[in-house]
C-alpha cells in the first residue's frame, strides 16, 4: 500500500480566501488574535498570532472575519468527495487534511509522478494550496506532510531515515507532551525513537508509542474510508455581495470542479442541477440546469450554466450559492467506433438541445413522439427531446396528417379531391374514444386521385355518406 497525505494549513483562510482575486488584505482570527493571514496582509507586517488591535494598527483596511470551524468541515468534506476521482479510498484527517491509498492508482494515471502532477494541479484549480507526504504508512505520510517533506517515501528503510530526521513538532502532540520533549533536550524524532521504550511511556504515554509504531509499519493502523453522500451539495460564501450573475461564473466554476470530481470517482455523471443563490434577506433565486444525457465535463456544464444564468434577474445581491446535483446516473463506458473520426465532436445533437435549453428555457424544446391510441388525432404527444418512442403497430400511415379532417364532396356517389378517387386499400376500422367523449367511429382507405397523389381517407360509419381527407402520404 502507499499512502498520500495532503495537508491544507491555511484551510481556515482558504474557506473565504480562494474566491478572493482583489488583493485586498485579509485575514481569520480566532480569540481576538491572528489565526491566519494572506499574502496582502503578510506583506503589510500582519502575522499569525498577533492581536487583532495590532494587526489593525498597521494596516487599517484590513479585513477581518471570524474563523469558520463549520465552513472548514464542510470544505474538507467536500475535498473528500472530489479526491473520489483518484482512489476509491479516501479517509478525512481532520482539521485540515485528507489520506488517499494511491498503491492501486499509479498504473491508471501511469505512475506516481504523473498522479501527485495532477492531483497538485486540480487541488489549485479548487483554490487551495496543499502540502503533501508519500509513504507506506497512513501517519507516516501524515508526519511527512506536516513536516513539509514532500519527498516521496516509497520503502519502510527510506520512512524511517526520513521521519528519523523531522523535527519532533512533526508528531501530533497535546501542549504537556510537546514541553515535556523539549525539557528532555529532544529535537528530532529519532531522539525520540532511540529513548527507551518503557520510559518514554511512562513519561508521556503509551500514545506517543502507539503513534511512532504506527508511523512505521509495526503497528496496525486502520482508517475510516470516507462514504460520499447519495447526492452532491457544496456551498461557497462569497467574499462580497455580487449583484450581477456574471460575476458568479468563477465561484461556479469551482464548485462544478469539485462536483465533477465526485462524479468521476462514482463513475457516474448528472442529468439535472440546481443552483441556489443566497440573498441576504428574502426568498432565495433557485436556478435550474437540465441536460438530455448525464454529463460530468466541467467546462461543458459552466457552459451550459452560463447560458441558464444570461436569463435571471437578479432580484437583490447573492451571499453565496449552493449546487446540488440528486439526478446521478451510472455512465456506460464509451466504445469508440473502429473507423471514426478522432475530431468529430460526440453527442452533438444533446448538446445542441442542452444549451437550447439552458438559453431559451425548458418548455421551448419538446420532441415528438407516438402515443398508445388508435385515433389519430391523440397518437401523438410533446416529449423531451431524445425520449424514445412508444412502439405501436398501426396499419400504414401517411406522413402529412392534416389538423382537421377535410370534408370531401361527392361524385358519381365516389369521394373527390382533385379527381375521383380510385380505393387501393382498406378498409381499417377505428372505432374507440367512447370513455372520454370523443369517441369516433371510421372506416378508412388508402386512395389515389387522378394525378397520382395518395391519400388517406375515411368514411364515418354513422353517415356512409360523410367522406373525409385525413392525410397525404409523400
Amino acid at each position: 500500500m502507499l499512502w498520500l497525505a495532503l495537508a491544507i494549513p491555511d484551510l481556515p483562510l482558504a474557506v473565504f480566501e480562494r474566491l478572493r482575486g482583489d488583493g485586498t488584505p485579509f485575514i481569520v482570527s480566532e480569540q481576538q488574535a491572528v489565526l491566519a493571514a494572506n499574502r496582502a496582509a503578510l506583506a503589510g507586517g500582519v502575522r499569525p498570532g498577533m492581536r487583532l488591535t495590532a494587526a489593525r494598527a498597521l494596516l487599517p483596511r484590513l479585513a477581518v472575519h471570524p474563523r469558520d470551524g463549520e465552513a472548514e468541515a464542510r470544505a474538507l468534506r467536500q475535498l473528500a468527495a472530489w479526491a473520489l476521482q483518484f482512489t476509491p479510498f479516501v479517509s478525512l484527517q481532520p482539521p485540515h487534511g485528507l489520506l488517499l491509498e494511491i498503491g492501486g492508482s499509479l498504473r491508471l494515471f501511469d505512475g506516481l509522478s504523473n498522479l501527485l502532477s495532477r492531483i497538485g494541479q486540480a487541488l489549485a484549480e479548487l483554490g487551495y494550496s496543499g502540502v503533501r507526504g508519500v509513504a507506506p504508512t497512513p501517519t507516516g505520510a501524515w508526519l511527512l506532510a506536516r513536516a513539509g517533506d514532500q519527498q516521496p517515501a516509497l520503502e519502510p528503510e527510506t520512512l524511517r531515515a526520513q521521519l528519523e530526521a523531522l523535527p519532533f513538532t512533526a508528531l501530533m502532540l497535546d501542549p504537556a507532551q510537546a514541553l515535556a520533549l523539549e525539557g528532555l533536550g529532544l529535537t528530532t524524532i529519532g531522539d525520540c525513537l532511540r529513548l527507551p521504550r518503557a520510559g518514554l511511556a511512562r513519561r508521556l504515554g503509551p500514545d506517543l508509542l502507539l503513534q511512532l509504531d504506527r508511523a512505521l509499519g509495526t503497528a496496525p493502523d486502520p482508517r475510516r474510508p470516507y462514504l460520499p453522500p447519495p447526492r452532491f451539495q457544496a456551498r461557497l460564501e462569497l467574499p462580497s455581495e455580487v449583484e450581477h450573475c456574471e460575476q458568479l461564473l468563477f465561484a461556479l466554476k469551482r464548485l462544478l470542479q469539485e462536483l465533477c470530481g465526485f462524479l468521476r470517482g462514482l463513475d457516474s455523471g448528472s442529468q439535472r442541477l440546481e443552483i441556489e443563490l443566497r440573498h441576504a434577506d428574502g426568498p432565495h433565486t433557485l436556478v435550474r440546469v437540465g441536460l438530455v444525457q448525464p454529463s460530468r465535463e466541467p467546462d461543458y456544464l459552466l457552459g451550459l450554466v452560463r447560458e441558464r444564468l444570461e436569463r435571471v434577474e437578479l432580484r437583490a445581491p447573492v451571499r453565496s450559492l449552493d449546487l446540488r446535483a440528486a439526478d446521478i446516473q451510472l455512465l456506460a463506458p464509451e466504445r469508440p467506433e473502429l473507423l471514426g473520426d478522432p475530431g468529430r465532436p460526440r453527442h452533438l445533437w444533446s448538446h445542441l438541445v442542452e444549451r437550447l435549453h439552458a438559453r431559451l428555457g425548458e418548455d421551448a424544446i419538446h420532441g415528438l413522439s407516438t402515443r398508445s391510441e388508435h385515433r389519430p388525432e391523440h397518437a401523438w404527444a410533446y416529449t423531451a427531446p431524445g425520449r424514445p418512442a412508444e412502439a405501436e403497430q398501426h396499419g400504414e400511415r401517411p406522413l402529412w396528417l392534416l389538423p382537421q379532417p377535410h370534408p370531401l364532396r361527392l361524385q358519381g356517389g365516389r369521394p373527390y379531391w382533385h379527381g375521383p378517387l380510385i380505393l387501393e386499400s382498406g378498409p381499417e376500422r377505428i372505432e374507440t374514444g367512447w370513455w372520454d367523449g370523443q369517441d369516433v367511429s371510421r372506416d378508412y382507405y388508402t386512395a389515389r386521385n387522378p394525378k397520382g397523389t395518395r391519400l388517406w381517407v375515411f368514411r364515418e360509419r354513422r353517415d356512409q355518406r360523410q367522406w373525409f381527407l385525413h392525410g397525404l402520404f409523400g
